[in-house]
């Protein structure tokens, strides 16, 4: 028998918080730990290394009802609306022995592509040595990177990792709809720059209803994307909840944050 794995879904919060507990679950949890969430508000999330007042549009954010919010992993900003977001936290080699950084990128991949095709997704994993389609410096859905997923040739989930000494974060975005979309007009960029990143965005990315022509069950597609990573990992999956102690410290995340 395989390594267990704990599952939880903790439904739709503040970017905060869910930032908060993604950060307590790869910083203290013991054990490997599947999550899946979602935004309420939607969220704009800027990778670790941007400063959010200077990338996102923050009072246009604020009048719209949107969290900005600063991601404890890396990479560009994206728009979390209309999507499923999931979480891994775990001991890096709890998903392949070596633990490298893309060899867990490629095992988690292999995971997300086993749970979506038995969804009936006709994903495929991007295999190319970089970002293809558009520069680095556009928005997250604008390109794909190796070894994360497609469908039908555009990017429908993406993803970052971050490294806690031997335990590892990576999270991600499956976009379920096309609010993503709308990221360019809540950032700090010139309209030009608005016009041209849409572009990418339109013709790079895609999302899961457009993908299969019907309206996504959460729940079923939470449940298929499960099974994935049991069959991948060899694990024994369990559902649980998050403890005590995660949530407060999610909480003091949440807090310093604001």
């Amino acid at each position: 028998m395989g390594l267990a794995w704990r599952v939880v879904d903790t439904g739709a919060n503040c970017g905060a918080y869910n930032m908060g507990v993604d950060q307590a679950l790869a910083a203290a949890a013991q054990g490997p730990v599947l999550r899946f969430y979602g935004w309420d508000p939607p969220a704009v999330s800027c990778g670790w290394n941007q400063q959010p007042e200077r990338e996102a549009n923050v009072e246009a954010c604020r009048v719209l009802g949107i969290d900005v919010v600063r991601r404890p992993t890396g990479g560009r900003a994206v728009l979390h609306w209309e999507e499923l977001t999931y979480s891994v936290a775990c001991g890096a080699e709890a998903l392949v022995a070596g633990g490298g950084i893309e060899a867990t990128h490629r095992k988690i991949g292999a995971c997300l592509a086993e749970g979506l095709r038995l969804f009936g997704a006709p994903v495929e994993l991007e295999r190319a040595g970089r970002c293809v389609g558009v520069s680095r410096s556009g928005p997250c859905f604008g390109s794909t990177a190796r070894w994360e997923l497609k469908c039908q040739q555009r990017k429908l989930v993406g993803s970052a990792q971050r490294r806690y000494g031997r335990r590892l974060l990576q999270h991600g975005s499956i976009l379920l709809g096309r609010a993503h979309e709308r990221l360019p007009h809540l950032m700090r960029i010139d309209e030009g720059a608005r016009q041209k990143w849409t572009r990418q965005v339109r013709a790079h990315s895609t999302d899961l209803q457009s993908c299969m022509g019907r309206p996504i069950d959460r729940a079923a597609l939470v449940d298929c994307l499960v099974e994935g990573f049991r069959r991948q990992l060899g694990a024994t999956m369990r559902w649980g909840a998050l403890a005590a102690d995660e949530v407060r410290r999610a909480a003091t995340w949440e807090r310093d944050s604001a």
